[in-house]
């Protein structure tokens, strides 16, 4: 069968929303996109938070033009080849990032160890970006101006070169963010220099797991806090905080560390390909970008086909559960179970949604285990996003860390048939606002669900603010998306061939 889906390729503009958005109106186009970082960036294990954001860009109708000194990622082991086709649009993977990268390094700043180092050829900021009197290379330059420049670095500097850190940090702070002979300054006002215009961020050290070295509490709270909120005071709108995404909040014993599915598990420092996406959603919305679509038209839940009264009215099963408005309030043990009705073809896809808060935080202990489920499925195809106070789950697997007695924000499940020659994921989708948290995610084992079902598996009564479902696969509505068009085809059955190298799985 043949599942049509549409992809927003045209924008006219964006307007700039969501967390961390800047104030100037996006234009639809980033210029030329310069990338820094150390093997976070590189992609170690994994494509990198640049893949991520390449496909977000080009779901959004994003233009833009990699520049760099180096091409590919530091592993093979889970990268991918430059030139793969995301929906037709190649992701060049070029960037100036480089594994065991430091900060001064990067800025120049230590000549003797870059030169024992000899990461990418010894060369630095100045080099690549051929300033006049302060370049010493000829090797290694961009030969193009940066317009929009990503900064990561300050891991290896931090994580890697001291133990404990926590010793330590006032020195790494002070080489990274004195204002005149910091690190991060240094390569910021380097890059300003040649382009006053050009749109700069600078992005968190993010946390790290439990890997054997820095490891004490008192690491994670030098590193994670303290640094960090010096690098945003620094750098104000120009910093990006990853760790919103990435850090378990539930981690009392050590407050800063990451999540464990968000972590290598073999190193536990470089980001998975989940933890990239997080970071590349972060990214994102700081660009004021709107989330992934992955090729699916954007519909707000407000608008599905299927809203909480509908689907109350047709339950087959509603334990427990009440009605007010378009509100539903579950008691404890209460399941509300409403199937498709016979005119809804889910079989082309299908989406649900709803709006809660949940819990009371940290004040008497996370419960990190499921307090709410919620299921949908059309008979074929069914999965479970589980609800803890500090977790959005599936399959029992952290999919994003979340104070859900503060959230505000509504939660989406879409299945997608997915393409590999467009290298779309198939399987279930999940966004937290328009920001994607779960990509090609696995039916939940056993039964096949064909509907909604919504079960209460706390002691407390629940209350649901907003509850829809359509047969459609649709990604979010977005404030940021001003205009969309373009179409394209997917075939669950027999997917086209391959155009360009793909994802390696």
């Amino acid at each position: 069968m043949k599942l049509h889906m549409y992809l927003a390729l045209v924008l006219a503009g964006l307007c700039a929303v969501a967390q961390g958005a800047p104030k100037k109106k996006q234009t639809g186009n980033l210029g030329n996109v310069l990338y820094i970082g150390d093997s976070i960036t590189h992609g170690f294990r994994a494509p990198s938070y640049r893949w991520a954001l390449h496909k977000i860009l080009v779901d959004n109708g994003i233009q833009y033009e990699e520049i760099g000194v180096i091409t590919g990622n530091h592993s093979s082991g889970g990268g991918v080849e430059p030139n793969t086709l995301y929906i037709g649009q190649p992701f060049k993977n070029v960037h100036a990032a480089m594994s065991g990268q430091r900060a001064y390094e990067t800025s120049g700043r230590d000549h003797e160890k870059h030169q024992k180092a000899n990461r990418m050829e010894s060369t630095d900021i100045f080099d690549w970006l051929e300033i006049e009197g302060k370049a010493d290379s000829d090797k290694l330059r961009l030969g193009q101006v940066p317009d929009t420049c990503l900064i990561l670095l300050g891991t290896n500097d931090t994580v890697s070169d001291y133990n404990p850190i926590a010793k330590d940090i006032s020195t790494v702070q002070r080489n990274l963010l004195d204002k005149k002979k910091g690190d991060l300054c240094v390569i910021v006002d380097a890059i300003r220099s040649v382009n006053p215009k050009a749109r700069v961020h600078v992005l968190s050290v993010p946390a790290w797991g439990d890997m054997p070295k820095n490891n004490s509490p008192k690491d994670y709270e030098a590193v994670v806090k303290k640094l960090n909120a010096a690098i945003a005071k620094r750098f104000k709108k120009e910093f990006v905080d990853l760790n919103v995404g990435l850090v378990d909040i539930a981690c009392v014993e050590k407050p800063g560390k990451a999540v464990a599915e968000m972590m290598n598990p073999q190193d536990k420092l470089h980001p998975t390909r989940h933890g990239d996406m997080i970071m590349a959603g972060l990214v994102a919305r700081a660009l004021g970008i709107a989330g992934r679509s992955a090729g699916m038209p954007r519909k707000a839940g407000s608008a599905f086909a299927l809203n909480a009264q509908s689907l109350f009215g047709a339950a087959t099963e509603k334990t427990g559960a009440a009605l007010e408005g378009q509100a539903v309030t579950l008691e404890p043990a209460a399941k509300l179970a409403a199937p498709w009705a016979a005119e809804d073809d889910a079989k082309s896809g299908f989406s649900a949604e709803l709006s809660l808060s949940l819990g009371d935080g940290a004040r008497n202990g996370w419960k990190k285990e499921p307090l709410v489920s919620f299921s949908v499925g059309n008979g074929v195809h069914s999965g479970t996003l589980q609800i803890s106070e500090c977790y959005y789950m599936w399959n029992g697997k952290v999919l994003y860390p979340c104070d859900m007695s503060k959230n505000r924000e509504a939660v989406r499940v879409a299945w997608i048939p997915g393409s590999e020659a467009q290298n779309v994921m198939k399987g279930f989708y999940v966004w937290l606002g328009d920001m994607l948290i779960g990509e090609g995610l696995p039916d939940a084992p056993g039964a096949k669900l064909s509907g909604v079902a919504l079960e209460n598996l706390s002691d407390l009564p629940v209350k649901v603010n907003g509850l829809a479902a359509d047969p459609s696969s649709l990604a979010p509505a977005s404030k940021a998306v001003v205009k969309e068009a373009v179409s394209v085809v997917y075939d669950e059955e027999a997917p086209a061939a391959a155009a360009a190298p793909q994802e390696k799985k």
